[in-house]
């Protein structure tokens, strides 16, 4: 259980964002060579499912979560556990098992929706045993209903990203098992505040039919205004979007 603790913390400090001590190299994305999702088709499918019809709620629920459930974090918190996403989300949708980590690594875990590829996600804990102490929860894929509270979702191109943080962002180079993950935000308005205990994390990779050279490969940190790649903001798109609450394993 201890080593599954440590491997825990180093798989959260990784997708914390520059200014934070990093523990271990990040979380490997999975492929993301994929089209990016039509927001029309998603926004829609959203919607006709925002109610969560049938779904079990705290007796008295969150009117923000009945109007888009699949925003992040939304009523998570590191206070969370499985029966609190059972009535949030239903116990149908609810479902214990393992969750991917780095390099093939897996943990005890909890799968959000893991019949419905659009509204999958990944529940990490602290405790992977108890499974208590929410720590991290992971949405992947080519097309995905949830989104961050700040605009952000998988498909949305890398010039969008830059638009909304207002600043020029640094990365980790993509194509390798650790690419693309987001490493400073440069005090833009998608940063990260010292107050807020929940951090928003992005994974970047290649749209579809991107050329190699318009975007930078490999174990080595790039900016985004870096002049050898002036296609950049249409080559790249976001690829994983993710919450983590820090506990004190992360420190």
């Amino acid at each position: 259980m201890y080593r599954g603790r440590i491997a825990l913390a180093c798989l959260l400090a990784s997708l914390l964002p520059a200014g934070c001590q990093r523990l271990d190299a990040p979380v490997a994305a999975p492929s993301v060579a994929t089209p990016a999702p039509d927001p029309a088709k998603v926004d829609g499918a959203a919607a006709s499912s925002a109610s969560l019809a049938g779904v079990e709620h705290d007796s008295d629920p969150d009117p923000a979560l009945l109007r888009d459930p699949f925003m992040l974090p939304g009523p998570l918190s590191a206070a969370t556990g499985p029966d609190g996403l059972r009535r949030i989300y239903g116990a149908q949708n609810v479902e214990e098992g393992q969750v991917p980590g780095a390099e093939g690594e897996k943990f005890h875990g909890v799968i959000l929706f893991p019949k419905d590829p659009a509204r999958t996600a990944y529940v990490y804990f602290q405790d992977e045993k108890g499974l208590t102490g929410l720590s991290l929860v992971r949405v992947f894929g080519p097309v995905s209903q949830w989104k961050l509270d700040n605009g952000i979702r998988i498909g949305t191109p890398l010039s969008e990203v830059l638009r909304r943080n207002g600043k020029p962002i640094r990365f980790s180079g993509l194509d390798w098992d650790y690419g693309g993950t987001v490493t400073e935000w440069n005090g833009g308005r998608l940063a990260p505040r010292d107050d807020d205990p929940v951090r928003r994390t992005i994974h970047l990779g290649a749209r579809e039919g991107a050329a190699e050279r318009s975007y930078p490969m490999g174990d080595s940190e790039f900016s985004s205004d870096d002049p050898r790649y002036p296609k950049l903001g249409g080559s790249v798109m976001v690829s994983e979007i993710g919450v983590s609450f820090p506990g004190e394993d992360d420190l």
